[in-house]
């Protein structure tokens, strides 16, 4: 259970840390409308801002506490990756079977069957390094949600297995097709079942407007032209959307006192002090590093190692941080040697998302609250 904390009860710089909401809040307006920035430590919530707007075409919408965001590709982590771990534990899959034993379809394309793909393991899915391609438009030729899986599925690879590292939706969404059909049951009622309903998650969920949230308490994303102008509680990923918006790439809807609850479970585990939701073990196999290239990935995870994570301040002593971002304008950044995560997140693609200020902005908030640590514990 997450509390609210002084920032110096947990050896933080309160003072510091106050230099955060400032760098965030100079940005309103510019690279985003509104933004909602928490800052884990421990077990504590040390700071929590919300500001600017919810929407502001066509009508203005103030932000308020606790309003639901589209996470688009933090879908990978929150969701995808933490339902493969619990997976990998109740003994339904391993990391290194191959995929083509999960579900033989896997090895055929539109040209027959691929030898390249009868090598790619799960955890070349999980990681990108698979050789499946970054992205598909399966929206523009799909009309349904086992189209895209379909499709997915019998995608070419664009290099061979494991000999680059490729950030892939691909990857997700052929990942989505087979705990699918795993476990008989759609990825929204595994995360359900494995994760949101364990830790009592209560503003989190897939295609919001149907789970009996309001268009009020939902931020905007883009304004696009073909789905009727500005996209309220709809996923604005164009292959989720095409999917219902249940994927395991994109589609979950959140608040960042939600994606907190997660974060902690899991820094909890990858530190070997809880196994609520997932064993340590788990934690530390899906956390590390297992492909990199001019990145590293985890199962699910970004991993940033100090010399890849240019612009971000970062000690010499850390052996990893992880995270992740989402192409709506959300990210979470972990420190586990100080037990501290941040979870910003914005609405930078609302209007449009030509607007890449965050790109700017994301690593000056992230240095002014790993400038607040004041001591080791």
């Amino acid at each position: 259970m997450l509390r609210m904390c002084d920032p110096e009860e947990v050896g933080l710089s309160k003072v510091r840390l106050t230099r955060a909401e400032l760098v965030a809040e100079k940005y309103v307006g510019s690279a985003y409308p509104g933004y909602d920035l928490l800052v884990l430590k421990d077990d504590c919530v040390v700071m929590r801002k919300v500001s600017g707007f919810a929407e502001v075409v066509p009508e203005r919408r103030s932000l308020g506490v606790d309003y639901l965001f589209d996470v688009a590709s933090l879908t990978k982590s929150l969701v995808t990756s933490t339902v493969y771990a619990k997976l990998v534990e109740e003994g339904l899959l391993s990391l290194r079977q191959k995929a083509v034993d999960v579900v033989p379809e896997f090895r055929l394309t539109v040209a027959g069957s691929n030898q390249a793909k009868e090598r790619v393991e799960l955890w070349m899915l999980l990681s990108h390094t698979s050789g499946l391609p970054a992205w598909l438009p399966l929206y523009k030729t799909c009309r349904d949600r086992d189209e895209v899986l379909a499709e997915a599925l019998r995608s070419f690879p664009a290099y061979e297995p494991g000999t680059d590292v490729v950030y892939s939706d691909v990857n997700y969404i052929v990942l989505t097709y087979i705990a699918e059909k795993v476990t008989g049951e759609r990825i929204d009622r595994l995360f359900e079942k494995l994760v949101s309903s364990p830790l009592k998650l209560v503003r989190t969920s897939f295609n919001p407007l149907k789970a009996g949230f309001s268009r009020s308490e939902i931020v905007a994303t883009e304004v696009v032209d073909w789905r009727g102008g500005v996209i309220v509680g709809e996923v604005h990923d164009e292959n989720a959307f095409a999917m219902d918006g249940v994927s395991g790439h994109a589609g979950l809807f959140t608040t960042t006192l939600d994606a907190a609850k997660i974060v902690f479970e899991l820094l909890s585990s990858y530190r070997g002090t809880s196994d609520a939701l997932i064993s340590p073990v788990t934690a530390s196999t899906f956390m590390r590093a297992w492909s990199c290239s001019n990145v590293c990935y985890g199962l699910g995870w970004q991993v940033y190692e100090p010399d890849r994570l240019p612009g971000t301040l970062v000690d010499a002593r850390h052996s990893v941080m992880l995270g992740h971002t989402g192409f709506t304008g959300t990210s979470i950044l972990i420190s586990p040697l100080d037990s501290l995560a941040v979870v910003f997140f914005t609405n930078r693609v609302h209007p449009t998302r030509a607007n890449e200020m965050i790109r700017l902005v994301r690593p000056l908030v992230h240095n002014t609250v790993l400038a607040s640590i004041m001591r080791r514990h």
